[in-house]
């Protein structure tokens, strides 16, 4: 109970302060954004409709790189819808798949063009911001300027042949990188309150600009779910690095929070926004914060109005309750009659 009084309270702020940001990069992205721009999801969906039987999220915990998928990937890309997760980008390009939709909406002004390539990183930024060098989701972004370079490299490269869901939330170094590199850009706006309510934000945010406004869940791997299953209708659905939690090994300090935490409540409390959960699929302990256990929360009733079937092949994690399906993703491969060798 106090590990959700916790987690509640924080949400609470975390929201309050992400609004401010949120409105202010829709306001900058709205002069990008043209009357037709209302209407490109829908196309999208149609030309990807042949393949809408099997979506895979690929999204970025830190099982993706514990366990190879991409392989599979490739075997079965004429068959399958791959969304992923802006952060899982490079996972997929460095063997040269290229996915069909790739999902961007954390407002961060500095961070998230991380993803897609940022040509003015520098080492005296680098001494200001440590979020890649401890982070766990892709280890291979620890060789922070290294790294970097293959990013910039590649998004070139295959820039002109990605679909980016970009939500208006999306900074402006990110928006700025996605038009330089000639990707195409399907808008949405965020679901941040209740519509009917007098003073909704949402409700201002429509006004701006006529956009379809599709709630995220939070976090974008849960937001790539949300387009296969809401926006393209796909009817099984297998998730492939949705982990909402850690290692058991791996240390507080690199966990998403652990600076932020710290520097507000102290390094002596911070064993309070964390919980330990038993995994009865792969029967391991995994260790999950405040936020990554809200987004399980969200994630979960979300799945309990969904038609379509889910099954989590992430092989780690916090995610494995029902409705969930838990399955290696050769499993799942192998039962749709997909090429699993």
């Amino acid at each position: 109970m106090f590990f959700n009084s916790i987690q509640n309270k924080i949400t609470r702020i975390t929201e309050k302060s992400l609004i401010k940001i949120i409105l202010k990069n829709i306001k900058l992205n709205k002069n990008l954004i043209t009357d037709k721009d209302n209407q490109k999801l829908k196309k999208l969906k149609l030309k990807l409709n042949k393949k809408s039987n099997f979506a895979v999220i690929v999204a970025a915990g830190p099982s993706l790189r514990k366990n190879e998928f991409r392989n599979l990937l490739k075997k079965n890309r004429k068959k399958i819808l791959i969304i992923c997760a802006d952060s899982s980008l490079y996972y997929l390009l460095e063997k040269k798949i290229i996915p069909d939709l790739v999902v961007t909406l954390d407002p961060h002004k500095d961070r998230i063009v991380r993803w897609f390539g940022d040509e003015n990183l520098k080492i005296s930024k680098l001494r200001k911001d440590n979020y890649f060098r401890k982070q766990d989701l892709d280890v291979s972004y620890k060789n922070e300027i290294k790294n970097n370079k293959n990013v910039l490299k590649l998004t070139k490269k295959y820039g002109s042949r990605l679909n980016i869901a970009a939500c208006t939330s999306s900074s402006k170094k990110v928006v700025e990188r996605l038009i330089k590199i000639k990707a195409e850009i399907f808008w949405w706006h965020p679901f941040l309150d209740d519509i009917k309510k007098k003073n909704s934000t949402t409700k201002k945010i429509y006004k701006i600009k006529n956009l379809p406004i599709i709630n995220s869940l939070g976090n974008v791997g849960s937001a790539s779910w949300i387009f296969a299953e809401s926006i393209f209708e796909c009817k099984k659905i297998a998730l492939l690095g949705m982990d909402f939690g850690y290692y058991i090994d791996t240390p507080l300090e690199s966990t998403q929070y652990y600076n932020l935490l710290k520097k507000n409540f102290g390094k002596k409390n911070i064993k309070y926004f964390y919980k330990k959960i038993f995994n009865k699929f792969t029967k391991k302990f995994y260790y999950t914060d405040h936020v990554y256990y809200w987004y399980q929360k969200i994630f979960y009733e979300a799945l309990q109005n969904s038609k379509a079937k889910t099954f989590n092949c992430t092989n780690g994690g916090i995610l494995f309750k029902k409705p969930i399906i838990n399955c290696s993703f050769r499993h799942f491969l192998r039962d749709n009659d997909l090429d699993y060798s």
